[in-house]
């Protein structure tokens, strides 16, 4: 993280104080710091490496290997990066991990990929719920 000089840093203590120098400096910070989203989005991916959660391979392997797969399958690169991370909210948001990883790309993918990643874990959940008691067919 950067530390801003007070100088780069709005003063105000309640909104209804704030000035346009103020939203002028908030607006540079935030410029600054969105363009690092996309190293901060790949650190995250690396965090999972070793968490194989039962599985015979890590989820950073997993997500490789689904990113790997739709490259192969001549997807588009909108595609291949949502197959990518479709995982990385596994870290933060265990048992809704499909929508974090959807609310971080939203604003960077189509609406059918988006779809996509918002359910991909029910669409995955047909081939196992059942073994645990839930609905294979969930709406």
């Amino acid at each position: 993280m950067t530390d801003h000089s007070e100088m780069e840093r709005a003063t105000f203590t309640a909104m209804t104080e704030s000035t346009e120098a103020d939203w002028k400096k908030i607006a540079a910070a935030a410029n600054a710091f969105n363009g690092d989203l996309a190293n901060r989005v790949l650190a995250h991916l690396r965090l999972l490496k070793g968490d194989c959660g039962g599985f015979s391979v890590d989820r950073l392997e997993h997500s490789l290997q689904s990113a790997t797969l739709a490259y192969r399958d001549r997807m588009d690169e909108e595609y291949v990066v949502c197959a990518l991370l479709h995982d990385m909210g596994d870290i933060l948001a265990s048992t809704n991990h499909a929508e974090l990883a959807a609310t971080v790309l939203k604003p960077f993918v189509s609406d059918e990929n988006w779809w996509m990643l918002q359910h991909h874990g029910i669409f995955q959940g047909y081939y196992f719920f059942h073994y645990l008691g839930l609905d294979r067919n969930m709406p």
